[in-house]
């Protein structure tokens, strides 16, 4: 592991209130809720040099390539304000994300840490995620019903396992709601899994896929 690595570990661990630094951040953690389908959100940590002598900022790092950082100049005067902006890229993510930012500085040998803690709610849920069968058993029916988030409207038409041993049905409970998806495994005779992507299409035009699990075990 090389130096850069161990620096972050240590930082992980160890958290905590920024106390006898020359940069004095208005915030060391801040949090955010996403909506649907956005796709980036931003941060944007203010501070202030209280020292008597220039800081420069010698490096920032984070811990997820999904993290960009940058601040808005190298070298902070004596009482001058400045901020660091982060942006983090969602993609396809969903549920809780917690990533840090190390500001590296000539002015102390340990870096500050700071934290941006992401929210990231799901466009619909799957309830069971994931349904199982015990070898040899009988191969009878079971079903996953999916929800959409309460402020969306989507049309689940398509729904299709990576593994054939899976037979799948979806069916319509309520239009652009809630839908059932009906598994069954093919034969319970050896262990097998899958995951069965449901495609749907928000009334907004975005595509939206939900992923259920299937296994005999």
């Amino acid at each position: 592991m090389n130096a850069r690595r161990l620096l972050l570990l240590a930082a992980l661990v160890g958290l905590g209130p920024l106390t006898g630094r020359a940069l004095q951040w208005k915030a060391e953690i801040l949090t955010f809720a996403t909506t649907p389908f956005q796709q980036t959100q931003d941060a944007v940590f203010e501070f202030t040099n209280t020292s008597a002598k220039p800081v420069a900022l010698v490096d920032l790092q984070t811990n997820c390539d999904c993290l960009d950082v940058s601040a808005d100049q190298q070298t902070y005067a004596p009482g001058a304000r400045g901020v660091l902006k982060a942006r983090f890229t969602i993609g396809d993510r969903t549920g809780l994300y917690e990533r840090l930012i190390l500001v590296v500085t000539d002015e102390s040998p340990t870096p500050a840490r700071l934290m941006v803690r992401i929210e990231v709610p799901e466009t619909a849920t799957a309830s069971p995620r994931s349904v199982q069968w015990t070898v040899n058993a009988a191969p009878a029916e079971k079903s996953v019903e999916l929800v959409a988030a309460p402020e969306l409207e989507i049309n689940f038409a398509e729904a299709q396992a990576t593994n054939d041993a899976f037979a799948v049905r979806l069916e319509t409970l309520e239009p652009d709601r809630r839908y059932r998806l009906h598994l069954t495994p093919r034969s319970t005779a050896a262990p097998a899994s899958a995951a069965i992507r449901v495609f749907g299409r928000e009334k907004s035009g975005r595509d939206v896929v939900v992923s259920a699990y299937a296994s005999v075990q």
